[in-house]
């Protein structure tokens, strides 16, 4: 009979150990508008199980979704991007990363991140961002989604979640810098326009920012890894101009910005959503300290891209 029509926006939803999150956006105003950002407990659930059970509860019907590769589960790697043609592009770079994974090659699925060549010095290489993904953890996630009987269309990486949130920030032209906190790490993405420049993982998580008795090392070596950080970006796209730092906000967000405007020379300042989203009753935005959660089925939900058009 008649097919429902497909949900505006994207529905990013994300699995964990303990619960799997969602978030749904729709863009078209001024600003995007957060229509759904639920957190579900998993109870021991496998993946299918879990949404099965999301998807009666939250009625996600129609949504084309996407959702995450686990940090555990990849590598990121930057490499000279190889001067062969656009359809030779992934198996050259399935050559480029072999020696570089700490898995066979063989088992993995490539994709690639272009580096954009504006703002480079004339004569440099074009890089390129490889991402290596461990095939058994794609394939058992796109099967639960199809058990479950959920449109999965994406799979994305943290590292894009947080490009896309850098976006939603920027001066036109200016380069910026983000820094946002995680469970297992924190991550620096230098982003203009709404590409991805670069990045860095930092060895700081945010149980480490909530101890007291490791905050101020811990602040340290995230000072030298973004003064670090800063000073190779300068360098590799001089004619790209650092606006400001972003932090994104967490419980010791406040003390690291003070710490870090103290010891670097660009402008350090809070990432605030809801100033960049129309968040609606979605308390947890409300509370500065309490976004950071909620940045990778945000950042995923902000995707641009347009849906797949469908066959005539």
């Amino acid at each position: 009979m008649f097919k429902r029509r497909e949900q505006p926006g994207w529905l990013a939803i994300v699995p964990r150990k303990q619960c799997v999150e969602f978030a749904h956006v729709v863009r078209g105003g001024e600003r995007p508008t957060l229509t759904l950002l639920e957190s579900t407990a998993r109870a021991g659930n496998s993946d299918t199980e879990a949404l099965l059970r999301a998807r009666k509860a939250l009625k996600l019907q129609n949504y084309r979704c996407t959702t995450w590769v686990e940090p555990g589960s990849y590598q990121m790697i930057q490499v000279a991007k190889p001067k062969v043609p656009d359809v030779e592009l992934r198996a050259a770079l399935r050559w480029s990363v072999k020696d570089s994974l700490d898995f066979p090659v063989e088992q993995a699925m490539i994709d690639v991140l272009p580096i954009p060549t504006d703002g480079m010095p004339p004569g440099r290489d074009a890089m390129a961002l490889v991402i290596a993904a461990k095939r058994q953890p794609l394939a058992d996630r796109v099967q639960a989604f199809q058990h479950a009987n959920m449109s999965l269309q994406v799979i994305d990486v943290l590292e894009a979640a947080q490009r896309n949130i850098a976006a939603l920030f920027e001066t036109k032209d200016r380069g910026l810098a983000m820094l946002a906190f995680h469970e297992n790490g924190g991550l620096l993405t230098f982003t203009r326009n709404g590409e991805l420049y670069g990045l860095r993982h930092i060895e700081a998580d945010l149980a480490t920012l909530a101890n007291p008795e490791q905050r101020e090392s811990a602040f340290e070596r995230i000072g030298l890894e973004l003064q670090r950080s800063l000073d190779g970006f300068d360098r590799q796209f001089s004619q790209v101009p650092l606006q400001r730092v972003l932090v994104a906000g967490h419980p010791a967000t406040e003390a690291l910005c003070n710490y870090l405007k103290d010891n670097i020379y660009l402008p350090v300042e809070v990432a605030d959503l809801a100033t960049v989203i129309e968040a609606g009753p979605y308390s947890p935005l409300s509370e500065v300290h309490e976004q950071s959660a909620w940045y990778v089925p945000i950042g995923m939900a902000l995707r641009v891209e347009d849906p797949p058009k469908a066959a005539a």
